[in-house]
């Protein structure tokens, strides 16, 4: 073998070996789901006393926290986080809690839809009659001061 030739060999095997780091092994599996997946701040959540756990209300991501972690549920599969940034690590629907498992995630969509319209329904109707009787107590007010004219 020539000496240019030696030279390119060990140029080649350098850079094979700088290009591609040793990977340590784990023994869980950890994903970063990727760019699609980013939170700039903590979802809201709602709690749904029912179930025992918390969604995400509001976020374009299926994120139910319990037992202060967060699980998302994307492309098909769970992922389990103590931080709603991430890292998101896969874990198996097996291994979820029993209070998520048990749940369809339809039926746990269904549930928070339910109970934030419930809130808010309840809410609206308040306000509208705080207004109202609000609005009593003015009439009332003004009619006294007409009547003391």
């Amino acid at each position: 073998m020539t000496m240019k030739k030696s030279i390119w060999l060990a140029a080649g095997v350098a850079c094979m070996l700088l290009g591609n780091p040793a990977i340590e092994a784990q023994g869980a599996v950890r994903i970063q789901i990727g760019h699609s997946f980013t939170m700039e701040s903590r979802p809201s959540f709602i709690m749904l006393p029912e179930q025992g756990f918390s969604v995400a209300v509001g976020s374009p991501y299926d994120i139910v926290f319990y037992d202060n972690r967060y699980y998302i549920f994307q492309d098909g599969s769970w992922y389990r986080s103590s931080k709603y940034q991430g890292p998101w690590n896969y874990i198996r629907t097996k291994n979820l809690p029993s209070r998520i498992r048990r749940h369809r995630l339809n039926d746990i969509r269904r549930y928070r839809d339910t109970e934030y319209n419930r809130r808010n329904y309840g809410n609206s109707m308040m306000d509208q009659q705080r207004s109202d009787e609000n609005n009593r107590r003015l009439l009332d007010q003004q009619h006294r001061d007409d009547n003391r004219k």
